[in-house]
C-alpha cells in the first residue's frame, strides 16, 4: 500500500481517478528551492455513491442468499418426509411379518 500511495505522489502530472481528487499546492521558498506538495483525497459525492452501490450489492446478494437457504430447506423438509415413509413402511412390513408368524 505504501508503494501505491509513493507511485502516485511521484507523479508529476495530476492524477484523474475515479472518486478521487488531488490538489497540489506549489511553494517557492526564499532560498530558491521549489516544494510541490500534492494530496490525494476522496470526492465526497462518489465516495457516497461507492457506498450506496455497496450496500445495494450487499442486499441483493443477501436476498439470493436466503432465497438459497429456503430452497435447501424446503429440500432437506423433502427428505426428511420421504424418509419417514420409508421407515414407517418398513416398520409396518416388520409388524406384518411378526403378525404372520404368529
Amino acid at each position: 500500500m505504501k508503494l501505491f500511495l509513493m507511485a502516485l505522489l511521484l507523479v508529476a502530472t495530476p492524477l484523474t481517478l475515479t472518486g478521487c481528487e488531488t490538489e497540489t499546492q506549489t511553494e517557492i521558498e526564499s532560498d530558491g528551492d521549489v516544494d510541490v506538495d500534492r494530496e490525494i483525497g476522496f470526492d465526497e459525492g462518489a465516495a457516497a455513491e461507492a457506498g450506496a452501490e455497496a450496500e445495494a450489492n450487499m442486499e441483493a446478494a443477501g436476498e439470493r442468499i436466503q432465497a438459497g437457504a429456503e430452497q435447501a430447506g424446503d429440500a432437506v423438509v423433502g427428505a426428511a418426509d420421504r424418509a419417514e415413509d420409508v421407515i414407517d413402511s418398513n416398520i409396518d412390513l416388520g409388524e406384518n411379518a411378526e403378525n404372520q408368524g404368529d
